[in-house]
């Protein structure tokens, strides 16, 4: 078994906090609880739910998150916008790191902080009930202290716009870090699809390098040979791959075999 599968998701992100763990991630597209379970404990540090470009609802989202959270895999989630109630829902049912799509200014990024952050640095709003607020065993104001430091917003930068405004989106308080679409950039770009562009490469290195500068995370979701680029570039979390890509993978080839058997 995987040592860091033996190690607490709340570890592993205090050590990402700190600056002693670059988290590798995986996408779990299919939904299931227990796949994100299962990505723990093969040792990924976080599972990647996608409301964004997927059909889970807030219910399945909070299973999902228990489940990450049994696996001691940290609960990554793509909200589908920037609006107040899908950045305080998905923190209210336990999601940690919350991925918000098309920041393309500061302005939509203080309104991202204002929405998922206690005073001082936001509005958001609370129920001391919530799973994300740890059912309300802990004294609020510390539990809104520690709602502070230990749930983290992150832009996602995915056009050329974000990338012009990207140091003002970097200067915005309450803001964790950013993380590089390179789907969409590259079709911002003008290059679309094309991730092995030295266009796209050079832009993900320079969101990559004015993030670190900044004091901020920086993430991406991606495939080699970018994931690797970005690595050596200094990002922090990486999304490396998805269930539902391996298992279309693995299930053609073991299809093939069988059927070739069946041949000979």
């Amino acid at each position: 078994m995987n040592p860091d599968s033996q190690i607490s998701s709340d570890q592993k992100l205090e050590e990402w906090e700190n600056g002693r763990r670059v988290l590798l991630g995986v996408q779990v597209l299919t939904r299931s609880s227990a796949v994100c379970e299962l990505a723990g404990a093969v040792g990924f540090d976080g599972a990647w739910l996608e409301l964004e470009h997927g059909a889970a609802s807030f219910e399945t989202l909070e299973a999902m998150c228990i489940a990450c959270r049994a696996g001691n895999a940290i609960p990554i989630a793509r909200i589908p916008d920037h609006e107040r109630h899908h950045v305080l829902r998905t923190l209210e049912v336990g999601a940690r790191i919350v991925v918000v799509p098309m920041i393309n200014n500061a302005a939509r990024a203080r309104d991202v902080v204002r929405g998922g952050k206690f005073a001082p640095l936001g509005e958001r709003g609370f129920n001391t009930g919530s799973r994300g607020l740890r059912y309300g065993l802990v004294e609020r104001e510390e539990n809104f202290a520690w709602a502070n430091a230990h749930t983290h917003l992150v832009a996602q930068i995915e056009t050329v716009e974000a990338v012009s405004n990207l140091d003002e989106i970097l200067a915005v308080e309450g803001l964790s870090g950013v993380l590089v679409g390179p789907g969409d950039l590259s079709s911002s770009l003008g290059i679309p699809g094309q991730q092995e562009h030295p266009k796209l490469i050079e832009t993900v290195l320079n969101i990559i390098g004015r993030a670190r500068a900044a004091g901020r995370h920086a993430c991406i979701l991606a495939q080699p040979p970018l994931l690797k680029i970005a690595a050596e570039a200094g990002a922090d979390l990486m999304i490396c791959g998805s269930d539902t890509k391996t298992l279309a993978a693995a299930w053609t080839t073991l299809l093939e075999g069988v059927r070739g058997g069946f041949a000979d």
